[in-house]
């Protein structure tokens, strides 16, 4: 399961990046614009194939796609995001899945497990909604990261770094010289920002390297 994120930690860890607190209801607006595929999560429930009925029923026991194609189902999941339970518009009636071979899929219930013919146990509870981290992880980058942002290659970002290095080392106190090299440079700007001391250096060591690979 470490390949997914429960809604919760996708809308966590998205906040964590963002200038701005999100909500599950952001996930929901990408969703409903088709930007974010959402898989149903309840181990052990049962799942019978569409397209093959007289295939035996199998357990879920990885998180299966919702399909976006009927609207009204989509909606009502979507609507789950929002905190709004959803409920079958028809008796017994369930989302499409689909598996990783695309095969369409529906649960089913055994005739003591079955739940009332409404009941929102048809549907996929908020909790049992999952996304793919990497879909999350697309979706970071495409939401954060600004043209300007996409022109500054690593590369280049290294030689600005290389160039303020050389400004702190030049500009040090003249007096204490010793204390002005990389690691004195390391711990200031740990000071600075909160950023572990071992980070900085290995970025400013690689700084140095791109530099005198160059010259």
């Amino acid at each position: 399961m470490r390949r997914w994120l429960s809604i919760q930690q996708a809308v966590d860890h998205l906040s964590a990046l963002s200038e701005e607190p999100l909500t599950s209801d952001d996930l929901a607006r990408l969703a409903e614009d088709h930007q974010l595929d959402l898989y149903w999560y309840r181990p052990g429930q049962q799942l019978h194939y569409v397209d093959h009925p007289h295939t035996p029923t199998t357990e879920l026991s990885q998180p299966l796609r919702l399909c976006p194609t009927i609207e009204s189902d989509w909606q009502a999941i979507v609507g789950v995001l929002r905190q709004r339970p959803a409920f079958p518009a028809e008796e017994n009636d369930t989302p499409l899945l689909r598996d990783a071979d695309g095969n369409k899929m529906r649960i089913t219930f055994d005739f003591n497990g079955r739940p009332e013919p409404f009941s929102g146990r048809w549907y996929p509870q908020y909790g049992e909604l999952v996304v793919k981290r990497r879909d999350i992880e697309r979706l970071e980058q495409r939401l954060f990261q600004s043209d300007e942002d996409s022109d500054l290659e690593p590369q280049l970002l290294l030689d600005v770094i290389w160039e303020l290095e050389q400004l702190a080392l030049e500009n040090g106190n003249a007096n204490d010289p010793s204390r002005h090299d990389l690691q004195w440079l390391a711990h200031t700007l740990s000071d600075r920002t909160q950023l572990e001391p071992a980070i900085l250096d290995r970025v400013l060591h690689a700084a140095e390297r791109r530099h005198q690979s160059h010259h």
